[in-house]
């Protein structure tokens, strides 16, 4: 058996438990590999039996079809327990005997391997990081500026990545902190507290080389300057505009994100609020405290005294202040929503709720442009989301849009019928749709024209890199995250989504390509015979075969979503295979453990559970600051 069998039965035996959809059963599988240099025709491949309990979909169908595939392909079969799979050893997949799907086996295999390496630049640096030795003179001088725009999922992932032995590293954002964004909702209504689910940038790797706290403005291309606007600091006590500054860079890595689509629909900007960062979570929680609060006064408070014509005015202003509408049924929305039925239900808590006496009286709308909410999921999983929130008494009205917020209403339109209709509330949220920040713009401008992709974003080849005019600076900015259009198979069509699990994976792959000091200007990037490498560190690219870097692959674990009451949805694949699904509570605890899991540092784990711990049992806490 040689090397590349040997890493393949490794690999297989690492991913089996996941190749079966079913997580009811599982069984030790016995594996038997052969070569051929042609894969056997189809038409002669016997089809096993397979336990369905072991392999069943959804439906309880399982579809056998007939794979295309070339017959000059050099596979290798595998047969585990009696299910068999052909592994074409060109492309690095794995395909189940009869079907079409595809396991990236060599995908999973390959960031294992990167782990590993991550966590061996780690430990090699701890004798610099305590001062038992000083680095090499040498090294730290010839390092390459790297300049990373932004501190959300991408730009995160490369500061933890990233080894600041081998590059300058220089971070700037107007934010000086990470967010763990799909926890916001949580945030707004004080589930958790905001520093539960934050973490400095300069925390996120004390070793670079600075933080700078601004925006950029503009990009010198062709000189490599970026212009930044620092943040006006201490501005209550202090008069005058903050400087501005000019960054040289040998890379720059833009990981900018996106913002809010809330343009389009007029008045939705002035008067919707967003959950797009932490400060937009802070204020939505403080309008909701202050619509409750409205809603108490005594100028409102139901009277069976008064007159049926004041008490039917009263009811009327009362409802409007604890009217509260969602607009957007993606997972921010169907989780903001899911988070404040949560919140509704423990404040009114009959006698002992702090507002116990709006019991009954608080209307959630959520207002869907689509037929069916999370359509990123399955369709029976975005129908028990439906059912699950209308149970708690969330208000759903899928098929409408948004025409027009004002303050104190907002105008619906039914895409079905037509009809218009004003409804009276106190706030909106605004989580449909998103767009670029304007310093993308700023950007494209300085590009030729075929780096204008998709929506706004920047068209990036298979290793991330932009198009620029000239050769010599080809190479030198990188494009990652919500900002980048990435087409997948070479389709214009195809482009990843705009999600954290896509930017966080492109911010550590970009770290690792400059972290191994490939020459970006050429294509495919190679190490330089120059370049200079610790024998062991050479020593493993080579036998990974990595003296030419692989282009960035994106590997889809799956999506979750809180829907409220301790509900879940959870949709687990590995890359483009479903594993399971399931909704309900079982996969609310599959939510909060890999929400947890995820958590960037053990001080968040702590904190998050802390928090998930005292709101079980003190509740939601409601003072206002």
């Amino acid at each position: 058996m040689n090397l590349k069998h040997l890493l393949l039965l490794l690999s297989v035996s690492y991913v089996s438990p996941f190749v079966v959809l079913n997580r009811e059963r599982s069984r030790t599988s016995t594996f038997t590999l052969r070569s051929s240099t042609k894969l056997p025709p189809v038409k002669n491949e016997t089809k096993t039996s397979i336990d369905d309990n072991l392999l069943s979909s959804p439906s309880g169908k399982l579809d056998f079809q007939e794979p295309s595939f070339p017959q000059s392909l050099e596979t290798t079969k595998v047969k585990s327990g009696r299910k068999e799979l052909w592994f074409d050893e060109n492309s690095g997949r794995f395909y189940e005997a009869g079907g079409n799907e595809k396991i990236p086996i060599a995908t999973l295999f390959e960031r294992t391997l990167d782990t590993i390496e991550d966590a061996a630049i780690h430990a090699r640096r701890i004798p610099y990081d305590k001062g038992w030795i000083d680095p090499p003179e040498l090294e730290q001088m010839s390092r390459k500026t790297v300049v990373v725009l932004g501190s959300g999922w991408a730009s995160h992932a490369l500061m933890k990545v990233a080894d600041t032995y081998k590059i300058r590293l220089i971070v700037v954002s107007p934010t000086n902190h990470f967010v763990f964004t799909p926890m916001l909702a949580s945030a707004s209504v004080g589930t958790i507290e905001y520093r539960s689910m934050t973490e400095a940038v300069r925390a996120s790797n004390p070793l670079m080389d600075n933080y700078i706290e601004g925006k950029a403005i503009d990009v010198d291309v062709e000189n490599k300057l970026l212009t930044v606007q620092l943040k006006d600091l201490l501005k209550d006590t202090r008069k005058g505009e903050a400087p501005i500054q000019q960054i040289p860079y040998d890379h720059l890595v833009v990981a900018v994100g996106c913002r809010v689509a809330n343009t389009i629909v007029p008045g939705a900007k002035e008067y919707s609020y967003k959950l797009k960062t932490c400060e937009d979570a802070r204020k939505l929680r403080l309008a909701v405290g202050e619509c409750l609060e409205y809603a108490s006064r005594p100028n409102v408070a139901p009277d069976k005294f008064l007159p049926e014509a004041i008490a039917l005015a009263r009811e009327q202003d009362r409802r409007k202040r604890l009217t509260w509408v969602i607009v957007g049924g993606g997972p921010t929305g169907v989780e903001l929503a899911g988070e404040l039925s949560d919140f509704v239900r423990d404040i009114t808590r009959d006698r002992v709720g702090p507002y116990h006496r709006l019991l009954g009286e608080i209307q959630i709308i959520l207002v869907h442009g689509g037929d069916r909410l999370v359509q990123a999921f399955e369709e029976e999983l975005s129908t028990h989301a439906l059912s699950s929130l209308e149970k708690q008494g969330v208000q759903v009205r899928l098929n409408t849009r948004v025409k027009e917020v004002g303050d104190g209403w907002i105008r619906l339109i039914s895409k079905d019928s037509g009809d218009e209709e004003e409804i009276p509330i106190s706030l909106s949220v605004w989580a449909a749709g998103i767009a670029p920040v304007p310093f993308i713009e700023t950007l494209l401008s300085k590009l030729p024209p075929e780096a204008r992709g998709a929506n706004g974003r920047v068209s990036v080849d298979k290793w991330l890199r932009c198009p620029t005019y000239s050769p010599e600076t080809f190479g030198s900015i990188l494009v990652v995250g919500d900002a980048a259009a990435f087409t997948r198979n070479d389709d214009e069509s195809d482009l990843l989504p705009q999600t954290a699990q896509v930017a966080g994976q492109q911010g550590a792959y970009v770290a690792r390509m400059l972290d191994r000091g490939y020459d970006l200007s050429i294509t495919p990037p190679v190490i330089p015979s120059h370049h200079k490498h610790e024998v062991l560190v050479d020593a493993w690219l080579r036998a990974r075969g990595l003296q030419e870097a692989a282009g960035f692959s994106f590997l889809n674990l799956g999506l979750l979503a809180y829907l409220g009451q301790g509900q879940a949805l959870s949709q687990v694949q590995l890359g483009d295979v479903p594993l399971f699904s399931y909704a309900g509570s079982v996969s609310f605890i599959l939510w909060r453990s890999v929400y947890l899991v995820k958590q960037v540092a053990t001080r968040n784990r702590v904190l998050v559970l802390f928090d998930w711990f005292k709101c079980k049992i003190f509740g939601r806490d409601i003072t206002r600051f």
